[in-house]
């Protein structure tokens, strides 16, 4: 830039021939030159110092403004040491006299050209500077001893100082002394070896708290180092918390499972494949409809639709689904299934954990069953816990309040003394502890008398059984039905009064009979003294046939009682006990069973006396002249059979059988009859007897065949201990 334009010609000619790297363009006036800094491209400005409108002082100012490392070489006509030194002062380049440059255009080149490549040298260690400064990474520079001779911005934030407070500092000042240790014992030792050092270390923040960072060292040409790090202490942090997440997610056992936004798996755990059957790698990318059923899939979307609605607040939810596993299985399972987090507002997937139910699934329907039973018996069903306080009262069917008059609601929370006296409770106590120290006996029942609402009385019989207890075995309360026995209890009592008017009988009989027979033996014994006539030996059998009349008379009527106390008796060797007692002949005995059972012991003891007399009385046969078996006449032979006292297989009684000739399926429903008999011998009460003592004991006595086709009779109903 010159005022004299034939002169900056001469110049820019001059400096385009010595060197064909220039390209030269020229101006008369600073705002001219400013203008072609706008447009151009410049890398250096050569102007006079005295220019029409500014000096060359001022313009420099103005490119200064504009950019710092911009070269600006001073050319005046006559020269000052004073204004060179302002020249020099103000930042010129380079200072010049026209003289110099008109004459000596080699030098002036040379002079030029260093000028643009020291430039362009600053703007590129500028830029440096700035991208070092600006980069998101910390950046720093160490001399040889270790001392910070250059930080940036983000190295120093990174451990909570300002770069000016780092300068000068010894790099130990952000380790620990352990991990100083290290850096000087195995990582400077590396990076004096090979140059080069790449791996996570730990620092210390300026406030105390420990940082990890991603660090790289390198050495200089002067052995200083260039350190470059970045914080990775969140993404160290993230990383331990997804390691964690994946082995909760694994330990969890249960099913879990990710979808994209596609309706696609993205992911399924260990436990996911395992309920399934695929492995991992052939349900991740299959649409969820290749494990669920249509229902299930409709279902799941219109959970994720809820979800995703603006007006839902929940973010999680829970619904069922069917399963269809790789073997054509189909497992109820319950699906808890939360959204993923959105991004830019848009829905990305959702995540589920996966329970199978099928086993709840059944317990609840098993549950509506036994829960339609309660409703559907007649008796009333109640729950004590573990401080006799009802936590539930279901009453007899079709019925509104308990047997007491309550409602349900009403009763609940109160203690059982509301409707029991306290004699009922110790007893209901005695039978708890009873129950709770014999590990073989769950139930027990007792009779109480209910006080109703109203003040009247109810007898009841009550069967009460433990609640199950947790793995802590702590007693939880009891469960029970109570039975309305109103009706039993006046049947007892006329039972009672009957049995009481039959005794009296029954012994008034006895007593009037065995008078006169008395008599009528003590007569028979003086005639046989003086007369042998064998018409008296068959008024002696009349007689003995009288006396096996009344006692079976006597016999029958005291069975009809019923029994009070019931004692345990084993079975088997009870019955060995009885077959001693009867004559049995040729008659034997097996016992196959292990069966306790509750009972009356002196009229068990009849009963199956009487049971083994009948099969001793059937095992005699008459035989003709030839041993053989005849119907009619001949004398009496014993045959032998054996008695068998065994277990029922339902397991809800015992049977007595043998192996002799039977009893006819015709006369199957008259045994029990009193009087009924086959033998010659027979009074017809044995059986009768055995029908008897089994009512009484409130069993049931059928009679059929034998596998060896003889007699069989089973008893049902028997209360077994075990």
């Amino acid at each position: 830039m010159d005022d004299d334009p034939e002169f900056a010609a001469q110049l820019a000619a001059g400096l385009e021939r010595e060197d064909d790297r220039f390209e030269t363009t020229t101006a008369t006036t600073a705002r001219e030159g400013l203008a072609r800094l706008e447009t151009d491209r410049i890398d250096c400005i050569v102007s006079e110092c005295d220019l029409a409108d500014t000096d060359g002082l001022a313009l420099l100012e103005r490119v200064r403004d504009r950019d710092e490392c911009m070269p600006f070489v001073l050319c005046t006509d006559s020269g000052s040491e004073a204004l060179a030194s302002d020249a020099i002062a103000a930042g010129v380049t380079d200072y010049v006299q026209k003289e110099t440059a008109s004459g000596e255009y080699p030098v002036l080149a040379n002079r030029l050209v260093n000028a643009v490549e020291t430039a362009r040298t600053q703007r590129d260690h500028e830029r440096q500077r700035r991208a070092i400064e600006t980069a998101r990474e910390g950046i720093s520079l160490l001399d040889p001893d270790g001392t910070f001779v250059y930080v940036n911005r983000a190295y120093a934030e990174c451990f909570g100082y300002e770069p000016a407070e780092l300068i000068g500092e010894h790099w130990d000042l952000l380790y620990t002394d352990e991990d100083a240790a290290t850096v000087r014992e195995e990582v400077l030792p590396t990076v004096r070896a090979e140059g080069y050092w790449h791996d996570e270390s730990t620092g210390v923040r300026a406030d105390g708290s420990l940082i990890v960072v991603d660090h790289t060292l390198s050495t200089t040409d002067r052995n200083g180092l260039i350190c470059t790090l970045r914080d990775v202490t969140d993404h160290r942090d993230r990383e331990r918390d997804l390691e964690r997440y994946e082995t909760i997610v694994e330990a969890l056992g249960d099913p879990v499972y990710t979808i994209d936004s596609d309706g696609r798996y993205a992911f399924v755990n260990d436990a996911y494949a395992e309920i399934t059957g695929y492995a991992k790698d052939n349900i991740v990318g299959q649409p969820v409809s290749f494990l669920l059923d249509e229902p299930s899939v409709e279902r799941g979307t219109d959970v994720v639709r809820e979800l995703l609605s603006s007006g839902s607040e929940r973010t999680q939810q829970t619904y069922e689904i069917t399963v269809e596993t790789s073997d054509g299985r189909r497992i109820q399972c319950e699906d808890n299934v939360s959204l993923l987090p959105l991004e830019n507002g848009q829905y990305r997937g959702a995540a589920g954990v996966v329970r199978d139910i099928t086993a709840r699934t059944e317990r609840e329907r098993e549950l509506e069953q036994y829960e339609t039973i309660l409703k559907a018996i007649p008796d009333e069903v109640y729950v004590l816990d573990a401080d006799g306080r009802f936590t539930n009262v279901i009453p007899p069917v079709d019925a509104d309040l308990t047997t007491v008059g309550y409602s349900p609601d009403d009763q609940i929370g109160e203690h059982v003394s509301l409707v029991i006296d306290d004699d009922d409770i110790r007893t209901g106590e005695a039978i708890i502890a009873a129950l709770l120290a014999d590990d073989d006996r769950e139930r027990d029942s007792y009779e109480i008398t209910l006080h109703t609402k109203d003040g009247d009385r109810v007898p009841t019989e009550n069967h009460l059984a433990l609640l199950p207890t947790e793995d802590d075995d702590e007693f939880r309360g009891t469960v029970g039905v109570l039975r309305d026995i109103t009706e039993r209890k006046e049947r007892e009592r006329t039972l009672k009064r009957q049995n009481e008017r039959l005794e009296s009988f029954a012994n008034v009989v006895s007593h009037d009979l065995r008078n006169p027979l008395n008599v009528a033996q003590g007569q028979l014994s003086l005639v046989r003294e003086h007369d042998d006539d064998d018409r008296l030996e068959t008024v002696a059998e009349a007689h003995v046939r009288m006396q096996e009349l009344i006692d079976g008379i006597l016999t029958l009527a005291r069975e009809e009682k019923p029994i009070a106390d019931r004692e345990p008796v084993e079975l088997a060797p009870f019955a060995r006990r009885c077959w001693r007692h009867v004559e049995t002949g040729a008659v034997a005995l097996e016992t196959p069973t292990e069966a306790v059972i509750r009972v009356d012991k002196r009229r068990f003891e009849r009963l199956l006396e009487n049971l083994i007399r009948n099969a001793v009385e059937h095992s005699v046969v008459r035989a003709d002249q030839r041993g053989q078996p005849t119907a009619n006449g001949g004398d009496p032979i014993d045959v032998g059979v054996t008695v068998t006292v065994g277990d029922l297989p339902d397991g809800e009684g015992f049977f007595v059988e043998d192996d002799g000739p039977g009893i006819p399926s015709d006369e199957r429903e008259r045994v029990f009859e009193s009087g009924y008999s086959t033998a010659a011998e027979g009074t017809g009460f044995g059986l009768a007897i055995v029908d008897r003592i089994a009512a009484s004991h409130g069993w049931r006595v059928t009679v059929t065949d034998s596998d060896a086709g003889g007699a069989r009779f089973e008893f049902r109903g028997v209360e077994i201990c075990r």
